[in-house]
């Protein structure tokens, strides 16, 4: 009887403990089941968001990020989307607290950094942007954009050198960077170093040919490299894209005027000051045109209209080219510079 007795509980024992092991595991697949379902939810409406944010429609991509963060607020990249969502809407102070948010899930998160510095350019708060594009060097060294901010930050501050170490660190990292490269070629411009300007302008246009800004910048630093010959030939192309840049016409006239061709030159002039008639270095190079066709009258007329203008534009010229003791108002194209 007791050895019947130690059976039966025996087998109540390993049915007990069957069914013991048969409810955790059920517990632990419902557990398992529902966190998956968790995740491919959040996921999910992420992914939709995307969908939206990718058309371009942005206000469905804000509602469905939001879900996504509802479900699983600890997921860095679905607020930095939403921040992305509010930035294009211009959107900046929500944008801002998202990209914030999104840093503090993952402090080394390198593009909310750089959305936040874009956003401070935007709002002209120079000093944040900059420290913003710096987080974002320093958590990814490799991005070439945020250099290129970096640069553009300098180049506000009035900082060229700054910027020229940043656009070169930016075009080291991607060579073909049109912007990099026009704007390295603009700041070395702005030096007065028209050589590595005119290399930067020629690199830059190998990628866009036909850009208004780097056909006019490369005419212009081969004008001050007296190669007239090749700045009337980039100028006349600057012409094509652009017949009303006050900036094609007056340099293709100093090209003109550097090629001996006086009467060109006067035309492009004139037609300069018809864009832009109230530049005093305009009626002061035009006065020098007519004084060297002899038309002193009309000369006399465009000097008078400079010293309107500006009182003292042509004492600084005159003090400039008395700076050039070998050169004189007749030697061609130097009296213009």
């Amino acid at each position: 009887m007791m050895l019947f007795l130690f059976g039966f509980t025996e087998r109540r024992n390993k049915i007990f403990y069957k069914t013991v092991k048969a409810a955790c595991l059920f517990s632990f697949v419902l557990f398992t089941l529902t966190a998956e379902a968790y995740c491919a939810s959040s996921k999910t409406y992420y992914l939709q968001g995307n969908k939206y944010f990718s058309s371009k429609k942005y206000d469905r991509a804000i509602e469905q990020y939001k879900k996504a963060i509802k479900i699983n607020p600890n997921v860095a990249k679905y607020y930095y989307k939403l921040a992305e969502a509010y930035r294009v809407k211009e959107s900046g102070d929500e944008a801002i607290t998202f990209y914030r948010k999104a840093i503090s899930i993952n402090p080394a998160y390198y593009s909310a950094y750089a959305g936040l510095g874009e956003i401070f350019l935007k709002k002209g708060t120079r000093e944040e942007a900059a420290e913003c594009y710096g987080k974002a060097v320093e958590t990814c060294p490799t991005e070439s954009t945020d250099h290129f901010f970096l640069g553009r930050i300098c180049d506000i501050k009035g900082d060229t050198d700054g910027a020229i170490r940043e656009y070169e660190k930016a075009v080291k990292i991607r060579s073909g960077f049109f912007d990099a490269l026009s704007n390295l070629a603009a700041d070395y411009a702005e030096k007065g170093e028209f050589e590595k300007a005119a290399s930067y302008y020629k690199k830059a246009r190998k990628i866009m040919p036909y850009d208004e800004r780097v056909v006019v910048g490369l005419g212009i630093a081969y004008v001050n490299l007296r190669e007239f010959s090749e700045a009337r030939e980039i100028l006349l192309t600057a012409l094509n894209i652009n017949i009303c840049n006050r900036d094609t016409r007056f340099y293709l006239g100093r090209a003109y005027y550097g090629t001996g061709n006086l009467d060109q030159a006067i035309r492009q002039t004139e037609k300069a000051l018809e864009i832009e008639p109230d530049n005093p270095e305009t009626h002061f190079t035009l006065g020098l045109y007519y004084d060297k066709k002899g038309w002193t009258d009309m000369a006399v007329a465009e000097y008078r209209e400079t010293r309107r203008l500006d009182q003292n534009y042509i004492l600084r010229k005159v003090t400039e080219l008395e700076k050039k003791p070998s050169k004189t108002l007749n030697d061609t194209g130097d009296d213009l510079k």
